[in-house]
């Protein structure tokens, strides 16, 4: 009875996405685009709310984390992005809150989005969020575009080392997009953790105006501090991979994502945990 209620209020969560996915297919964060994006059920960084609100709250620390891309080897497309969360708050020892940003600027164009959330445990094996984020489009010598979006999500654990997790969006904008095209988007995932710490994820993206995704990713602990990642997607097609090096409270991730059609992409990010 307990699963099934579970079960029934992920599917009640479905209904639309994180605002990364919604405007931009490459992960805001090293670790999110070495495993392409297949994050939607992992327990979050400092990035993790971008993906599912629900993510922080599956731990109880704080990290701040920074992180830069460049898409398909063009310097001036170069996205920078900051995230930090806190857990265990003064004021509810089961809550988490976040806030991220990224950016880039080229040739006077702007765009750039804040996301603010907070989330809690709501038992030992449920986690839910909800985020407000806010995107701004901008070119020199013209008004700014926004677009506002309202973001809800769920993790799950209904058996020990598997996790399931849905995320949504709503945007609410006249003036991005055009009559009813603005995206919204649904991810729902599942994560396997094995004993040894390795674990395999999968994520499902569907879109009403565009074509739906399936994103998969894995992480193999090599050594005790060091991990590599890898992962593939479709629509477009992508091969991921990465590696994260921890020394303490400090971990430091690079990745390369190969799509097919448009190039390579790199990040690389610090995230310190507090």
């Amino acid at each position: 009875m307990r699963k099934a209620t579970i079960l029934l209020t992920l599917c009640g969560c479905m209904g639309a996405a994180p605002l990364h996915a919604s405007f931009d297919p490459i992960p805001a964060d090293p670790r999110g685009l070495a495993m392409s994006g297949s994050v939607a059920a992992l327990p979050g960084d400092a990035f993790g709310m971008l993906y599912n609100p629900a993510s922080p709250a599956s731990s109880a620390g704080a990290s701040v984390a920074a992180a830069c891309a460049i898409p398909y080897g063009d310097d001036g497309l170069a996205t920078r992005s900051a995230a930090a969360k806190a857990g265990s708050l003064p004021f509810d020892r089961n809550g988490a809150a976040s806030v991220a940003f990224r950016g880039y600027s080229p040739n006077g164009y702007r765009e750039s989005s804040w996301s603010a959330g907070y989330s809690r445990r709501l038992t030992t094996a449920i986690r839910a969020g909800i985020s407000v984020s806010r995107m701004e489009l901008g070119v020199t010598g013209f008004a700014d575009r926004p677009a506002t979006g309202i973001n809800a999500g769920i993790m799950v654990e209904p058996w020990p080392r598997i996790t399931l997790g849905v995320s949504s969006l709503n945007l609410n904008s006249p003036s991005i997009g055009a009559g009813n095209s603005l995206p919204r988007t649904t991810l729902a995932g599942i994560s396997y953790r094995f004993d040894n710490g390795n674990l395999l994820t999968a994520t499902a993206q569907g879109d009403p105006e565009r074509p739906g995704r399936i994103l998969a990713g894995a992480a193999f602990k090599v050594a005790p501090s060091l991990a590599m990642l890898a992962g593939a997607g479709t629509n477009p097609s992508v091969a991921s991979a990465g590696a994260a090096f921890t020394m303490g409270a400090v971990r430091a991730t690079a990745a390369a994502s190969r799509n097919l059609d448009l190039g390579t992409t790199a990040a690389f990010g610090l995230e310190l945990g507090l």
